[in-house]
């Protein structure tokens, strides 16, 4: 399974940054996850540019596509996301490569609300499927811990290890075709009903 982890910060001491990248660090035996890099690289969307004809654009769309489910942790400003991250969003509307991805929010600040409701609404209304019991705040606003001091803490190791846990176990149940039904279920459902019992009284003479 293929993870991609998105930043909505482009700084380069991003809290959010770190805490994705902190978050590699538990996921589940068998399952990579790869923080992209392109989203700073990406120009300004305009409907009018072909995706195929951008070598910015066409690697970042290649990417969502390929992944199985989509990791988002940003920041708030001004109540709401960055531009940044809609610019980047905006460039997968009108594509195949986001549709029914399922997603998960990491928030580095209890304070980020409005950004995290309205990025939710973003993704979903791109045909996104939010994993709500896998999205989770780890307090890390005014701190400076780096990735290795945030693995390093118990609190945010098992936070992250069970939210990322739950997240893979329902993308794999949302990857896993439901069950054939049974031949034998499937011959009685197919048979004719008998008529019922007053439909099988044989009438009587005179």
């Amino acid at each position: 399974m293929r993870i991609l982890g998105v930043s909505g910060s482009l700084r380069a001491a991003s809290t959010n940054t770190r805490l994705l990248l902190a978050a590699t660090e538990f996921v589940p035996r068998g399952v990579s996850i790869h923080v992209t890099t392109h989203i700073a690289r990406l120009p300004l969307f305009n409907p009018d540019t072909v995706p195929e004809d951008s070598d910015t654009v066409e690697p970042w769309i290649r990417e969502v596509r390929a992944s199985d489910g989509i990791v988002v942790s940003t920041p708030e400003y001004a109540r709401g996301y960055p531009g940044a991250l809609k610019n980047a969003l905006d460039w997968l509307v009108g594509t195949d490569a986001y549709v029914n991805k399922p997603f998960m929010l990491l928030n580095a600040s209890a304070r980020s609300i409005v950004a995290q409701r309205t990025l939710t609404t973003v993704l979903e209304t791109m045909s996104g499927v939010h994993i709500e019991a896998a999205s989770t705040t780890v307090p890390l606003l005014g701190s400076n811990a780096s990735v290795s001091e945030i693995v390093a803490n118990p609190t945010f190791a098992a936070q992250l290890r069970e939210s990322l846990l739950t997240f893979v176990v329902a993308v794999e149940e949302r990857a896993t075709p439901p069950p054939a039904p049974h031949a034998a279920g499937n011959r009685l459902a197919n048979r004719t009903p008998k008529p019922s019992g007053s439909a099988m009284v044989k009438s009587r003479r005179p």
